[in-house]
């Protein structure tokens, strides 16, 4: 399902017919996304009274997104107006206005929406949420060079629980199932939510269904709005030819290329496993050509060495990395020769991340 796309800005329409339990749109910056899923949420409740979710995944983060959520969405919606909390968020239909300008009556104001955090988790389970249709996550990947913010443990689990908190979902009953929107930007091919659906395979630009047609993946093409942003603000002309310019402009992933990315021969044989982070990368062998390939593969039983990267990884069957520097070393040069291929863009963008990153390759 490949499309391209002439308008400024990013059609929802399109993408909600297809009605997917959770729905991920990458997109590039400013290309509408956010906006348009916010306005469609405020439609929901004027014709229908259903009320959304807005996750963050820090408490910390609440009071940033729930501050001046509905500005720029006020002119779109004549003859009402918002406000929010930290935690909420309400409509009213706007009084008449006094010749001062004050109002004839106060506003009756009615919830719209809800503001989360996945670290709290807990504690949403004793908040009362009620009418929940769409369930709203904004900036869902994040920067691989991010130092200051990390992807939660078990992030995927949680959101789940958190959908199941909010929605009171039953499987016995014909009420109207909520809707998960995960927003983001091509900046991690190794997020969670690639891992959860295994997306491990090139990326093409249009729409794509994984898990039985439960979750719906699009990955925008770069459209007028993209060429508009390249060419005419000061920022599209500082970022040009740049990594980050590709990601936030033209909604690249910096190593979704087909650039050493192989499938491993039969012939290759297992050489050594490596376990980091909770992931676990198989290294093959093939003499013929001289190269080693990474997958995320290792068998049973094998007789071949298991080094663990990471604490948490290490176990009675795993060597430590500090006993295998001889080994890992010689496979880092293997690195500088242009000796390695990967098995998809995904696997190399983790392997060069969590392993080849810890010796001194960036």
């Amino acid at each position: 399902m490949q499309e391209k796309s002439n308008s400024k800005y990013y059609d929802w329409q399109k993408t909600l017919s297809y009605d997917a339990d959770i729905t991920m749109v990458i997109g590039p910056r400013g290309c509408g996304k956010t906006f348009g899923l916010r306005k469609q949420c405020i439609e929901d409740f004027i014709k229908r009274g259903s009320r959304f979710v807005e996750v963050t995944r820090y408490k910390s983060e609440l009071s940033g997104v729930s501050d001046g959520y509905f500005n720029r969405l006020q002119d779109f919606f004549d003859g009402y107006i918002f406000k929010t909390s930290a935690h909420y968020g309400y409509i009213a239909e706007e009084p008449a206005k006094k010749e001062d300008g004050e109002y004839e009556y106060k506003p009756t104001w009615k919830l719209i929406c809800y503001f989360c955090a996945l670290t709290d988790g807990q504690k949403l389970k004793k908040r009362t949420f009620d009418k929940v249709r769409r369930i709203i996550f904004d900036e869902s990947i994040l920067e691989s060079d991010d130092r200051f913010h990390h992807y939660l443990p078990n992030e995927f689990e949680k959101l789940a629980n958190l959908v199941d908190t909010v929605s009171r979902e039953r499987a016995d009953t014909q009420s109207t199932p909520p809707r998960l929107y995960l927003l983001g930007n091509a900046c991690d091919l190794s997020n969670p939510y690639f891992a959860a659906y295994r997306v491990e395979t090139d990326l093409q630009y249009g729409y794509r269904w994984y898990a039985r047609k439960t979750f719906l993946l699009h990955y925008v093409e770069p459209g007028e709005y993209s060429i508009q942003k390249a060419e005419g603000t000061v920022a599209g002309r500082m970022l040009a030819g740049t990594r980050a310019g590709n990601t936030a402009i033209y909604n690249e992933f910096s190593v979704a290329n087909s650039d050493f990315v192989r499938a491993k021969p039969r012939r290759a044989q297992f050489h050594f496993g490596i376990l980091v982070n909770g992931k676990k990368f198989g290294i093959w062998a093939d003499s013929f050509e001289g190269l080693y390939f990474v997958n995320t593969k290792i068998p049973e039983n094998t007789n071949q060495p298991i080094y663990s990267l990471t604490a948490e990884d290490h176990g009675v069957n795993y060597i430590a990395a500090q006993n295998a520097n001889k080994t890992l070393t010689y496979f880092r040069d293997m690195y500088y020769m242009n000796a390695i291929r990967y098995s998809t863009p995904i696997v190399k963008q983790q392997f060069l991340e969590m392993v080849l990153a810890k010796f001194g390759i960036k």
